[in-house]
């Protein structure tokens, strides 16, 4: 527990005591140019909703809308939502078909060619049926180095609504693949649910990617390790945790 907080403390800490490079305000007629509020957002496609190592949709396709709004000091606001599919065959209906969260952050630059991004989500199911309310909220950050490197930190107090805390940690690099337009990820994870589901486990991403134009594709393998029994009883079944492949496509506008 105190080493992702450590991160996510310290974060906090340079944003407080460092000035961030994207609140300064433009020189002269500039200042005046720069918009106080932006909206933006992106809608997705996905042959398989992936998160953080497991599947979210039974292994099937998902439409995912993003929109935010964002003050030019670095604070923001948003929603996303995703069709789910929690309900493996033979399993009782959940009711559960879409996953709507809300979130609110901050992010910017700081000193030595490093970004931050902190924020907090709600992540909810509507319309599940009784017994079956997994709503949680979550304080993430990612912490970026000379916009390759990253490390990033997740806390929930009572993950998936089961009554205890988790707590997500992961690194991972993003590099060009030299004048080819295309990059290539890779990434590693590590959740702890020790409190919250009695075990934890490991997840790893290997992505390559190419933006075309205001259109991004993306290919990931994903994989992970240690989701043993407890996990699998749980939360969703160990088959859905599985080597798999998603293809991604993102228009942002």
């Amino acid at each position: 527990m105190r080493a992702p907080l450590s991160l996510i403390a310290l974060a906090l800490a340079s944003l407080l005591s460092t000035p961030a490079l994207a609140q300064d305000a433009p020189a002269g007629d500039a200042a005046e140019d720069t918009p106080t509020w932006d909206v933006a957002g992106s809608i997705a496609v996905t042959s398989d909703y992936v998160w953080r190592g497991v599947s979210q949709t039974q292994g099937n396709p998902a439409l995912q809308f993003d929109l935010n709004v964002t003050h030019a000091s670095g604070f923001y606001v948003g929603a996303w939502a995703s069709n789910v599919d929690f309900t493996a065959p033979g399993d009782e209906d959940d009711g559960i078909y879409v996953e709507f969260d809300p979130y609110i952050g901050w992010s910017g630059a700081l000193a030595g060619n490093a970004e931050l991004d902190v924020f907090l989500t709600r992540v909810s199911y509507p319309g599940h049926r009784d017994g079956f309310d997994y709503a949680y909220t979550e304080l993430e950050g990612k912490l970026t180095f000379a916009e390759k490197f990253y490390v990033g930190a997740a806390y929930s107090p009572d993950i998936f609504n089961l009554g205890g805390h988790g707590i997500y940690m992961n690194a991972g690099v993003s590099l060009p693949l030299g004048d080819t337009g295309f990059d290539v990820t890779a990434q590693l994870g590590h959740y702890n649910l020790n409190d919250a589901a009695g075990d934890s486990y490991n997840d790893y991403l290997l992505g390559i990617g190419r933006n075309f134009g205001p259109l991004r594709a993306d290919l990931q393998y994903t994989d992970t390790s240690s989701y043993g029994e407890a996990l699998s009883d749980a939360l969703d079944d160990a088959s859905q945790a599985d080597g798999q492949v998603a293809l991604m496509l993102t228009w942002e506008f």
